[in-house]
């Protein structure tokens, strides 16, 4: 299975945890070839290398990074740069390695790292999924 596929994947399965969780989540497309003038803008614009597959907010300003990688996949040495870093600054950060269904208890503990992001049943998220 190719990574882009986990990652849709693993898009999917955060869609449908929305409603049970307040968080928001984004890709930072990183990846592809590009002609040189527009790679250097990007790299003006702020674009790095390493940056991981998904970044998932969570209220109060948390947020967790995951890297996707194939189930034989290795991480780049910006890729290994950047998860050192998020050590040092204490940012979790995560990388699954093969399907949604091999890492269902690793994306469920990503989830359980904040539990007061968790709705409560009688409350009404401010945010509906598709606003975020």
């Amino acid at each position: 299975m190719k990574e882009s596929d986990i990652q849709i994947d693993v898009v999917n399965w955060l869609k449908s945890k929305q409603s049970d969780y307040r968080m928001r989540f984004f890709s930072i497309p990183n990846e592809g070839q590009r002609k040189v003038w527009f790679l250097n803008k990007l790299v003006r614009m702020g674009l790095k290398s390493g940056v991981p597959d998904l970044v998932i907010e969570f209220p109060e300003g948390r947020m967790v990074y995951l890297e996707i990688k194939a189930e034989k996949g290795k991480l780049s040495e910006t890729q290994q740069n950047w998860l050192k870093v998020s050590n040092l600054f204490h940012t979790p950060h995560y990388v699954l390695y093969g399907s949604v269904e091999s890492n269902k208890s690793h994306l469920e503990g990503i989830l359980d790292l904040y539990p007061d992001a968790k709705i409560k049943k009688a409350e009404n998220s401010p945010l509906l999924p598709q606003e975020v």
